[in-house]
């Protein structure tokens, strides 16, 4: 008996032996791994708030209780006397640039300090997101950009604007024909831009025809709103990379899926493959990298491409290109169209709704040009001529870009040096943050920000460096251009046959949806659409004709 006792003593003891060195071990890695990295800026003297959890500052974000961005507009705010301030985003630390002189220094004048996004993707396991320019690092990224530059210049943009124009014409018509009998119709914008841009991306990416007003199940708009669909678990796998884009790396997760992945090379090769035997030259996106990936280049003993300048002595030569390098170009120049698009487009639909006179005087500039046009063809240059609806678009990208934050990583060894002439020294691998969103809503830049005054943009009023939507610099949104033009495509067209009102469901003013990444509204975008009066019609039939 006694021999059993000592026996259970001993096991015991053990026992607790090894749930002693289980606790320390747990309490060891949680300092190392939560206590020890939220120091960090603590260690180098960068004004901070103190993170409560392994959550980090994002806290109210990531459970939900407030939209990022207003999140680091509060942080904005909050240290206002420094260039800069410390973020942390879960256990990771970003450096958060809040001053725009400095913001201009690190995306144009030092970017090569700055090359990349923190994104990491592995390109032979995510071939096409892998492979995106939005992607790509260093020399590759270069390379790639030169090369896909002058298929996104204002010449290619004039050449595929016949088939935008031809496709808002017909969309509008559409919607005119199923609104009721009293002319009016309550319509969800952000559905409805997603139809418009699934089919304007369709046809000048892809070249294929898509009605998605009639066939409101085809394949594009069905993937395109998956993978764009940020409030469920493809928003978990966005975060995700951008939060701990090496872990994603390591655990060979995609963004896009093996059935998108099939469907857009069977796409874009079967086009690319009847284009090539039949010989046809359509003036869209497969058209114009087809041209590129033809392009001869000179590059340098490094891979960089340089300047033909006939006296180089560099070799020329085609970059190489696979057929994924092809998919993955046009598959993300849909994905990142269809959704920045339908919220940038959400978003002015509402401001020209609760701002009637704006919408009057847009009206009245769009009834202008139909007037001097005399039925002839509305043309890119006629578009760039609309100076209010370019001071629409813009006041609208200043109050609600579709990024609220732009992000940055550390690639050469940097000094950061705040107000009061402390400095912090960045090294390789460090992430920084530009909170666009917060930058332009401040008082100091833009006078009454939450005010929607298109005026603030007339000529020569608003410094450009100071619109960040697009990014800023050589790593801005190649397909800035191709945006917009679209998106005043779409509002030429809709103006010119609705007025857009106000409807009872209606949210005014806008609450932020906290469980998107991205901003959007609470309760959606629903606006009342009328039908202009038959004067109004006619009158615009005389035009035409």
């Amino acid at each position: 008996m006694a021999l059993l006792t000592v026996g259970h003593s001993l096991v015991a003891g053990l026992l607790s032996f090894e749930g002693l060195l289980l606790v320390g071990s747990l309490a060891l890695l949680y300092y190392y791994y939560v206590v020890r990295a939220q120091r960090y800026f603590a260690e180098r003297g960068v004004a901070h708030v103190r993170p409560t959890s392994v959550l980090g500052n994002g806290a109210d974000f990531v459970l939900r209780r407030r939209h990022v961005a207003d999140v680091l507009s509060d942080m904005y705010q909050r240290f206002r006397r420094h260039r800069f301030f410390g973020y942390y985003d879960f256990l990771s630390p970003i450096y958060v640039i809040r001053d725009l002189e400095l913001v201009k220094q690190i995306c144009i004048k030092d970017f090569d300090h700055f090359l990349n996004h923190r994104i990491e993707l592995d390109e032979n396991h995510d071939p096409l997101f892998g492979r995106a320019l939005f992607a790509m690092r260093d020399t590759r990224w270069r390379n790639m950009r030169a090369v896909l530059s002058p298929a996104f210049t204002g010449a290619k943009m004039r050449q595929m604007f016949g088939l935008v124009t031809a496709y808002c014409e017909a969309a509008v018509q559409t919607i005119r024909a199923e609104t009721g009998t009293d002319g009016r119709s309550d319509l969800e914008m952000k559905e409805l831009f997603r139809r418009f841009g699934n089919d304007i991306l369709a046809t000048c990416a892809f070249g294929i025809e898509i009605n998605s007003f009639r066939d409101r199940t085809n394949a594009f708009y069905t993937l395109g709103k998956e993978l764009t669909n940020l409030d469920g678990w493809q928003g978990i796998k966005f975060l995700a990379f951008s939060s701990f884009p090496r872990l994603m790396r390591l655990l060979r997760l995609r963004l896009f899926s093996e059935r998108m992945t099939r469907f857009f090379r069977h796409v874009v090769r079967d086009t690319i493959a009847q284009r090539e035997q039949q010989r046809i030259v359509r003036p869209d996106m497969i058209n114009l990298l087809m041209a590129a990936r033809k392009q001869e280049l000179k590059f340098d003993e490094n891979e960089n491409v340089v300047e033909d300048d006939g006296q180089s002595g560099h070799p020329k030569r085609t970059m190489d290109w696979t057929d994924d390098d092809m998919v993955a170009q046009c598959t993300v120049f849909f994905f990142g169209g269809y959704d920045t698009v339908s919220t940038l487009s959400a978003f002015m639909a509402h401001e020209l709704a609760v701002n009637p006179d704006v919408q009057r005087k847009l009206r009245d500039e769009i009834d202008e040009v139909r007037t001097n046009l005399g039925g002839r063809p509305f043309t890119y240059e006629t578009m760039q001529s609309m100076a209010y609806l370019d001071m629409v678009a813009q006041e609208t990208l200043r109050k609600w870009t579709p990024a609220p934050f732009l992000d940055r990583l550390c690639t050469k060894p940097y000094e950061l040096r705040d107000y009061d002439g402390n400095t912090v020294q960045l090294r390789k691998g460090d992430g920084l943050w530009i909170p666009a969103w917060a930058i332009m809503r401040d008082p100091e830049l833009f006078p009454e920000p939450d005010r929607f005054y298109p005026e603030r943009f007339a000529a020569g009023a608003v410094d450009p460096t100071t619109m960040l939507a697009f990014g800023l610099g050589p790593r801005n949104c190649i397909g800035s251009r191709f945006a917009l033009m679209e998106t005043k495509a779409v509002f030429y067209y809709l103006l010119s046959t609705f007025h857009l009102e106000m409807g009872p469901q209606t949210q005014h003013p806008i609450r932020m949806k906290v469980s998107s990444l991205g901003p959007s509204a609470e309760k959606g975008f629903w606006i009342r659409f009328r039908v202009r009066s038959s004067q109004q019609q006619q009158q615009q039939q005389q035009e035409a004709n």
